[in-house]
């Protein structure tokens, strides 16, 4: 039986691409929430034999709430989004390893666009901005150790921003019926 993937168990890693190398990609401490949207767009051409439709590629954003701290992640998140700096993000769902024994990932890098600091009255002060992917988000795989520093075995590593080959997400199958021949049988 299939079983649900709580939210709890989907969480971002977040780095500064100029510090690849130098600075490991940190866990996104005191998330709230976040949403990875895929958009693609396509225009529509009204020809004289029916509409002819042409998709744009997907764009790939991530909207992301976290509790504000005076930790440094923030504080390069900050100057990052205001100084238009490049990071690096990763989704990593934590909820169970894969037949590798690691856990299945997502990493774009783009830029943060937006900062809007919420602080009410009764409640703690939460933050929320935007990440916007060049290109879209690859797929790979991370060991966790115990002290949750991510370490990544495909596409950009958080350790030392090495690119490795991103794993597909699907791979269609290759039909294991017998191909029909284009031969005749006359005169053979």
């Amino acid at each position: 039986m299939e079983k649900a993937i709580q939210g709890l168990k989907q969480v971002l890693y977040v780095g500064l691409v100029e510090e690849r190398g130098k600075v490991e990609g940190k866990r996104l401490a005191l998330q709230v929430s976040h949403s990875l949207k895929e958009e693609q767009k396509s225009d529509t051409v009204a020809t004289k034999d029916g509409n002819i439709v042409a998709p744009s590629p997907s764009t790939y954003t991530v909207e992301m709430e976290f509790l504000e701290s005076k930790s440094e992640l923030v504080k390069m998140l900050h100057y990052a989004e205001e100084n238009n700096k490049e990071i690096d993000v990763w989704e990593i769902d934590l909820s169970e390893k894969n037949q590798n024994g690691l856990f299945d990932s997502k990493h774009a890098s783009g830029y943060l666009s937006g900062w809007e600091k919420t602080a009410g009255v009764d409640a703690n002060v939460s933050v929320k901005t935007t990440f916007t992917a060049n290109g879209k988000f690859e797929r790979g795989e991370e060991e966790i150790d115990a002290g949750t520093v991510a370490k990544i075995t495909k596409y950009v590593s958080l350790k030392d921003g090495v690119e490795k080959e991103s794993i597909p997400e699907y791979t269609p199958k290759e039909s294991t019926a017998p191909q029909p021949s284009n031969k005749s049988n006359k005169g053979e």
